[in-house]
């Protein structure tokens, strides 16, 4: 497959004291692959969470399903935080979670929307060893993209995933296969 070429942005500072411009644009890149599997991830979270939606409101076989997939889930107008809010009213309805697990998932929630804010929105800047990513959450905001950070990111994104497959099973929007299931 074409890989397309585009024009990306991204910021070097540089010192009076020099600065190795190539080695700031490499660690540039490295972010931005980064970016874009925050991105994918937090996808995939928000694609379990519609098929949980498409099952609570329209089943499995519903003949409007595809329609209002198309027309409603996968609108400009229909965002994460709407999903979010609809996520929350099925769990509390059908008794998907409860307590302290409830309260767990609602901030993963939270933090991949942030997340995938932050990082399709923001602003990568670099020196020859350090990447930030400059964004707007309540206030402007800096966080350097460490390995500590990238794990946090990483963490979060796959344990969102995890809870809201779960979530699918539970609420039949998903069905495990024979091979996933354990003896």
């Amino acid at each position: 497959m074409k890989q397309i070429q585009v024009l990306v942005t991204g910021r070097v500072h540089v010192s009076t004291t020099g600065t190795n411009v190539t080695e700031a644009m490499s660690r540039l890149s490295e972010a931005r692959r980064n970016r874009l599997k925050v991105i994918e991830g937090a996808l995939s979270v928000e694609n379990q969470l519609e098929s949980i939606i498409l099952q609570y409101f329209l089943g499995r076989s519903h003949e409007k399903r595809a329609v209002f997939e198309s027309l409603i889930l996968n609108s400009d107008w229909c965002s994460f935080a709407a999903k979010r809010k609809l996520i929350n009213h099925i769990i509390n309805e059908e008794k998907l979670l409860e307590g302290k697990d409830k309260n767990e998932f609602e901030e993963l929630m939270k933090q991949v929307m942030s997340f995938r804010n932050a990082f399709t929105h923001g602003k990568l800047s670099s020196d020859e060893t350090r990447v930030w990513l400059s964004y707007f959450e309540s206030t402007p905001r800096e966080e350097e993209l460490t390995n500590e950070y990238l794990t946090r990111v990483e963490v979060s994104l796959r344990t969102a995933n995890e809870k809201a497959f779960a979530i699918a099973i539970k609420s039949g929007a998903t069905q495990q296969s024979e091979d996933n299931r354990e003896a």
